[in-house]
């Protein structure tokens, strides 16, 4: 048997056609190139099969595997069983990374023993045209209480961790198609066995897309809550300890993705919720709530140069 690479990549991909081939390219692009990448094609209706077989066909570290169509969760789940690297990173099939991420991230790793998981900072990208948005704020390290609130790490896709802390902790949750990954990180926090560092690059491109599966609002939330009922019963005292101040962030979260995709009457409602839940959010932590405030004003100005502030 051949020796283990480097770095496992692990690719679920379900109706990416249109995509796949560009986030393929950005692993092969990759400084490190000691690497395996596994795309597992989750039942897709198109061509996404036929586009990463003929992508495998090309590079023998590209390995391709079909299931029948069980959600990202289980996707991914799978991918970890043909994975044979100490470190696994993560990438949707409509996601970019930057050419330094999988050298940069071993660094880190060698330089941080105690981190179990590592992210980068984020920058969204239009669907279409790969124009730059925001880029995210650098995190360096996150504890259950974030994770509860809001997810700084934004996709699996930014996710890079060493093997034994999925050995450790499991793998996702199967049928949970929305929070996955933040779902992930929690259990991660709580366990208390790991750090969750974030490293202050900018190596992940997220593509923003009004028809993706991160759009939809409302079951992003209640997966959310599923998330929580789950924490409740695994570490009921530390969940209920965080809860409470977690609720007003989540939904001010929600009200900037809504904001982001356009979606200003969602963002409204969302803020609202946030405010509702949580009437002390604009004392505790007043400049993101208000930054978020002021960008739903703005966003009812038909003006492209003020709307890019909303995201700010």
């Amino acid at each position: 048997m051949s020796v283990a690479p480097n770095v496992s990549v692990i690719m679920p991909a379900y109706g990416a056609a249109d995509t796949i081939e560009a986030s393929v390219i950005s692993v092969q692009g990759q400084t490190l190139d000691d690497w395996e990448l596994i795309i597992v094609d989750d039942g897709s209706p198109d061509d996404t099969a036929d586009v990463a077989k003929q992508l495998a066909a090309n590079d023998s570290r590209v390995r391709l595997v079909r299931q029948s169509n069980a959600g990202p969760s289980a996707a991914r789940n799978t991918g970890l069983r043909y994975a044979r690297a100490k470190v696994i990173a993560f990438l949707d099939a409509d996601d970019l990374w930057a050419e330094q991420r999988l050298s940069g991230m071993l660094q880190a790793f060698a330089e941080q023993p105690k981190a179990g998981v590592l992210f980068s900072r984020t920058r969204f990208v239009d669907e279409e045209t790969l124009a730059l948005g925001t880029l995210t704020s650098h995190v360096r390290q996150l504890s259950a209480a974030d994770l509860m609130a809001e997810n700084a790490v934004c996709s699996s896709s930014n996710i890079v961790c060493r093997r034994e802390v999925l050995d450790q902790i499991g793998p996702f949750r199967p049928g949970l198609n929305f929070a996955e990954d933040q779902d992930w990180l929690l259990r991660v926090a709580l366990d208390g066995e790991w750090e969750i560092r974030g490293v202050d690059a900018e190596w992940f491109f997220y593509r923003s897309s009004a028809s993706s599966q991160s759009a939809d609002l409302e079951a992003m939330r209640r997966g959310w809550w599923s998330m929580v009922d789950r924490a409740r019963e695994c570490f009921p005292e530390e969940t209920e300890a965080t809860l409470r101040d977690a609720i007003g962030p989540i939904h001010r979260q929600l009200a900037r993705r809504a904001l982001r995709l356009g979606r200003s009457l969602d963002a409204v409602r969302y803020l609202r919720m946030a405010v509702m839940a949580d009437p002390f959010l604009i004392a505790r932590q007043p400049k993101r709530t208000l930054l978020t405030a002021a960008g739903l004003l703005v966003s009812f100005i038909p003006h492209p140069k003020l709307k890019e502030l909303v995201v700010k």
